[in-house]
């Protein structure tokens, strides 16, 4: 059975049984502090599970997820993995521990026909009751049910003992048996013994406990069921496999490395298994929108395909390889994301562009090693500072190049140095904790962002309207509900209505007031949580109270300019994808009142051309004043439609669809424009990278627009400015040059005749003022060729900026005595408070102490005096 197969039987099972079947979320995890990535099945109910009413009790779903606490022993086990499918069944506060066991057991047994002479289970030791659903409904054999402790059969593991606190309980698990021939072989070995005879498949946790923060648990008024099952591992016990790399969603990976490698390589199953998982997780990630980088999940991202491009060179693929295996991928995952096969190449350009700069590295790694390592002598006694200079270079060339520590060590021990593995694996522990530092995440599982005061949602009218009465729900500060506020106080305040939108989808929120009277509230900002509208401000006069009626008005200005960018980049992502090409998407966006942000999918900068094509496509869209119309539907159908979706956003069963003529279709839920034409002008200010296969466009609309064009406009008269008087003063220049030039001839002539002889040297020391060095250069050139046995030194003063120019000319004739004006310049330019070099026969110098020249002059006189 498929693994295609066992995920449609699973949701057609629960289906069956009154279950709402819930499209896989993101592994990106939406306004959840506490992962990185989307790791069970049960992270995107967490709102549910709290007592969020989503209008149903119970769910079913096939998760993708990812995990990265065991990423080095994939490929070493049978069944550990980064990326995987976890099917599950949930309950919020509806059936509990009967029904879920009972469905459980009925969905292998009679779905699946697995022999039930091969399953046993484990309960939770303080468990009477699951335990007796199992040996009494059941009717499983008392000696096929094993009673575990906190670690195994409590969630989350050691809760009790060791946090965190929240919601938890015990938990029951279904093993598959592969019999006494498969791992250690003992009589006494059953579910708890970890050679590999017993695997889990199925894991049901009933979670009925609140733990407090002195450790006691309390009952949950609401019980709740969240079941995981491995989709892998399941296919693997279906096909009669122990080992879930053996099954058709990693063996045509496998394959295709194998064919890649060179002839007579042989290769460590465990290398194939590594990297037939890692690659699923890096084109998830990207098809997720996380993009390989510096930083949290785009580090982890990074790092994994780094993983696998060492593994391939260990197979003797020393080219990128990674990226062509992105195809198998999508076909292999066609039938639960058949949208795959539209984005793998760009991913696979993602990908590419990694390993392409990876192995690049690695390549240079000898280098590497030779520049950063050149300060330490192998054949000098190693002390315990020189090793910890040594590991810390290790572990830095690995956090900061990415080269593998084993790669580092081995080129070291050959070299003869000599590191401490303790203060490496000390660096990568704290390179743990900085990163989990700055992810901010936090430890307790269910803290989701959340109001601590239950709330009726508030209904949104500001789609039709900018102004409405309202009734206060609730008056908040400091997050904690009060009875009334004053003037100058910081708060949120709760309506039962709204024309106010809360940031969302990239939009800000808007702006405006709450009027009772002369009781006024400034909204500085909309947030909401849980479709609850905070409307946070300040209280400008008066007094205002829960149950007060007001006035909800919005800056009705400022919405519009937001409406203007916001409709903006739907037609400017209609263009990206016109002149660059339909594998644009988007990846972000930032919609406020003075400006817009929009973040894409491509590979590379964009020309001076394509950034006007563009900028000239959405202007000519402008131009067609098409109206903007939005209506609600269905998600299938608003797919089927051609409605482009934004790959951050969780979406509904019904969205609102925004449509923009036969320009542009997008499912969004902010605000927009009635007509295209009242966005008036779209001007494009940036385009740059924000990460590996991401660009940003940044542009104004509107009278921002037309500022900026002024501005820029300016900007370009005050430049041509700027250039005119330049050229007006290298014009005068070029006129002083030629007037001082036309009087050289006459100059050398003068200071050749007021030559003296220093013993058997003929020598011109002068002071031209008026002359800058390069005229000062052809002045002592003239005076050369017509003097020989010389030394000719001509300076120049500018007292007012402190400047002092120099130089030295030496006839030919005079070079074989020994005469250098090289070593003549050094000598005597720190006198002047400058530095000088050049040839034997000329040199020059520069300096800041003008009244020094004529010390300068005096020393060389004397040093002629003493060559001869």
């Amino acid at each position: 059975m498929t693994a295609d197969v066992l995920r449609e039987k699973f949701l057609a099972f629960f289906e069956a049984k009154q279950h709402k079947i819930i499209d896989s979320d993101s592994l990106v995890p939406k306004d959840d502090p506490t992962v990185l990535f989307t790791p069970a099945g049960m992270n995107q109910f967490k709102k549910e599970f709290m007592g969020f009413d989503s209008g149903y009790k119970r769910a079913a779903t096939s998760q993708r997820c990812l995990r990265t606490d065991d990423l080095d022993k994939v490929g070493k086990t049978s069944s550990h993995h980064t990326f995987f499918e976890m099917l599950g069944n949930f309950s919020f506060g509806d059936y509990f521990k009967e029904d879920a066991i009972a469905w459980a057991w009925e969905f292998l047994i009679q779905e699946l026909k697995i022999d039930p002479k091969k399953l046993s289970i484990s309960v939770y030791q303080d468990d009477v009751e699951a335990y007796s659903i199992w040996k009494d409904k059941i009717k499983i054999p008392q000696e096929k049910i094993v009673k575990l402790g906190d670690k195994d059969n409590f969630w989350p593991a050691e809760a009790k003992a060791k946090g965190p606190n929240g919601p938890c309980g015990p938990c029951s698990e279904i093993f598959y048996d592969f019999g006494p021939d498969t791992g250690c072989g003992e009589k006494s070995c059953d579910p708890s013994c970890s050679c590999g005879r017993f695997v889990e498949i199925w894991n049901l946790v009933f979670t009925q406990f609140n733990r407090k923060e002195d450790g006691s648990l309390e009952p949950l008024p609401n019980k709740n069921i969240d079941t995981g099952m491995g989709l892998e591992r399941l296919t693997a016990v279906m096909q009669g496999k122990k080992n879930n790399f053996q099954t058709e969603l990693f063996q045509p990976l496998i394959e295709a490395i194998k064919e890649k490698m060179p002839s007579g390589v042989v290769a460590e199953p465990k290398i194939l298994y590594a990297i037939s998982d890692h690659v699923r997780a890096v084109v998830f990630s990207i098809y997720d929108g996380i993009s390989p980088s510096n930083e949290g999940r785009g580090y982890i991202v990074r790092k994994i395909i780094r993983k696998s491009v060492s593994h391939l060179r260990n197979l003797g693929i020393n080219e990128p390889f990674l990226s062509k295996l992105t195809e198998l991928v999508t076909q292999i995952m066609h039938k639960p994301y058949p949208d795959l096969s539209a984005r793998y190449a760009d991913i696979a350009q993602v990908i590419y562009n990694e390993e392409k700069n990876f192995i690049q590295t690695l390549n240079e790694a000898p280098v590497i090693y030779k520049t950063v390592f050149a300060a330490y002598d192998s054949t000098k006694a190693q002390n315990e500072s020189m090793q910890r200079e040594v590991s810390k270079a290790v572990f830095t060339l690995y956090d900061t190049h990415g080269i593998p520590l084993e790669l580092t060590k081995s080129w070291l021990d050959g070299s003869g140095l000599k590191y401490d593995q303790a203060i490496i694996d000390a660096e990568l522990n704290l390179q743990k904790d900085r990163s989990r530092a700055h992810s901010q995440m936090k430890g307790d599982v269910f803290d989701a962002k959340g109001l601590s005061v239950k709330l009726n949602q508030t209904k949104f009218v500001g789609y039709q309207e900018s102004a409405c009465q309202a009734k206060i729900l609730a008056v908040l500060k400091n997050s904690q509900e009060v009875s009334q506020a004053q003037a100058g106080e910081d708060l949120q305040i709760v309506l039962d209505q709204t024309p106010f939108y809360a940031e969302s989808g990239g939009q800000v929120g808007d702006t405006g007031e709450l009027v009772n009277g002369e009781n006024i509230f400034e909204v500085l900002d909309t947030q909401k949580i849980d479709n609850v509208f905070l409307h946070v401000g300040k209280i400008k006069s008066g007094v205002l109270k829960k149950t007060d009626t007001v006035t909800a008005k919005i800056d009705r200005e400022r919405r519009l300019n937001i409406a203007r960018n916001h409709t903006a980049t739907h037609i400017l992502q209609a263009a990206l994808r016109q002149v660059l090409g339909n594998h644009v998407g988007q990846q972000g966006s930032l919609v406020s009142d003075n400006k817009f942000r929009f973040d894409f999918t491509h590979f590379r900068g964009l020309t001076k051309d394509e950034l006007s094509r563009i900028e000239e496509l959405v202007n000519n869209f402008i131009s067609f004043d098409c109206a903007v119309d939005s209506q609600e539907m269905a998600l299938r159908d608003a797919k089927k439609a051609g409605a482009l979706a934004f790959f951050e956003e969780k979406y509904g069963e019904i969205v609102r669809v925004v449509a923009v003529g036969d320009i542009s279709k997008e499912l969004c839920g902010g605000t927009h424009l009635n007509d295209l034409k009242a966005i008036g002008l779209i001007k494009i200010i940036s385009e740059s990278s924000v990460a590996s296969g991401i660009r940003r466009i940044e542009g104004v609309t509107a009278k921002f627009a037309e500022q900026f064009i002024k501005e820029q406009e300016q900007k370009a008269a005050l430049e041509s400015q700027k250039r005119n008087k330049l050229e007006e003063q290298k014009e005068l220049q070029k006129k002083r040059n030629a007037e001082i030039s036309s009087l050289l001839p006459d100059r050398s002539l003068k200071l050749i005749n007021a030559s003296i002889k220093l013993g058997s040297i003929s020598t011109v020391f002068s002071v031209e003022d008026n002359l800058d060095v390069q005229a000062l250069r052809k002045l002592a050139d003239l005076i050369k060729i017509k003097l020989s046995q010389a030394v000719i030194v001509l300076g120049s003063k500018d007292q007012i900026e402190k400047k002092v120019s120099l130089v030295i000319a030496i006839s030919q004739d005079l070079l074989p005595k020994g005469l250098d004006a090289g070593v003549l310049v050094r000598q005597i330019a720190p006198l002047i408070g400058g530095s000088g070099g050049g040839r034997k026969d000329f040199a020059q110098a520069g300096g800041t102490n003008p009244d020094n020249l004529t010390l300068a002059f005096d020393k060389l006189r004397d040093i002629i005096n003493k060559l001869q």
